[in-house]
């Protein structure tokens, strides 16, 4: 029995490998992924640009720029390359020919999902080490006042972040159509990133508008648990219990919205 599942294990992985191997390589080849590339870098320029018209804390404002330059370009990655991705298997009957092998729609998700991550958590990795060689060179020697430990928790939550986002946008894919995955991610990213906003609005309203924005803020994936904001500017330490609680959220959302996502393709033209 522990030899079937492990065996079982086993071949799961290395199909979630190869059709996550084929999706990287397919998105890399896509012009967008550069586009958005060149707008990130463009946007990092824009923060030194910016920080030398700033007369006080220059270094700070790169500090808020590139961070928020680095959040954008790995959502976008995320949302428009996930968005289209099962809507467009579907309609060139691709999957068709992967799913005539032993390979589970699941296992198909589960895999184009794992190439989605591979992409952004590379497009992460260029720009971190882009933002943090510009922030090195805006500090004059006080950069490691400059970007101590809450910084670096920031980088990694933005990646935790833009992985939440790709996998809601191939949540949404599964069973819409790319405009509309798109259309639906970032109203979800936007109003997870209020949840707190929203909670306050809904004790002003009361009544049972206040009661649907409190299930609505319940539901909706919490992606102000990955965004430290002003503990970034300040310097504001972070705990390592709070670390550890956020990922494990991120996880748990970007497996439930995996899951979903495969049980949704099932049905999905049959």
């Amino acid at each position: 029995m522990k030899q079937s599942v492990r065996e079982s294990a086993i071949r799961t992985f290395e199909i979630v490998r190869a059709v996550g191997r084929v999706t990287f390589l397919e998105i890399i080849r896509d012009k967008v992924l550069y586009n958005i590339a060149v707008i990130s870098f463009l946007l990092l320029g824009a923060g030194i640009l910016a920080s030398r018209l700033a007369i006080l804390k220059q270094d700070r404002v790169i500090l808020d720029f590139g961070l928020t330059a680095l959040t954008l370009s790995c959502m976008l990655v995320a949302v428009l390359c996930g968005a289209g991705m099962l809507g467009r298997e579907f309609d060139r009957r691709t999957v068709y020919v992967a799913l005539s092998r032993p390979v589970s729609r699941l296992q198909f998700v589960a895999g184009k999902f794992a190439g989605l991550a591979a992409v952004v958590a590379l497009n992460w990795l260029l720009l971190a080490a882009a933002y943090i060689a510009l922030l090195a060179l805006a500090a004059h020697g006080g950069f490691g006042q400059l970007a101590g430990g809450t910084f670096f928790c920031a980088l990694f939550l933005v990646l935790a972040q833009a992985l939440m986002a790709g996998a809601l946008a191939v949540f949404f894919s599964s069973f819409t159509t790319t405009s509309l995955a798109v259309v639906f991610t970032a109203g979800v990213w936007i109003i997870g990133s209020n949840v707190s906003q929203l909670r306050w609005l809904a004790v002003k309203t009361g009544g049972g508008l206040g009661g649907a924005l409190d299930v609505l803020a319940l539901m909706i994936p919490n992606f102000e648990y990955s965004n430290l904001g002003l503990k970034v500017t300040y310097g504001v330490p972070v705990t390592w219990l709070y670390m550890t609680a956020s990922l494990a959220y991120a996880v748990f959302v970007v497996l439930l919205a995996v899951l979903l996502a495969g049980m949704l393709a099932r049905g999905k033209e049959g």
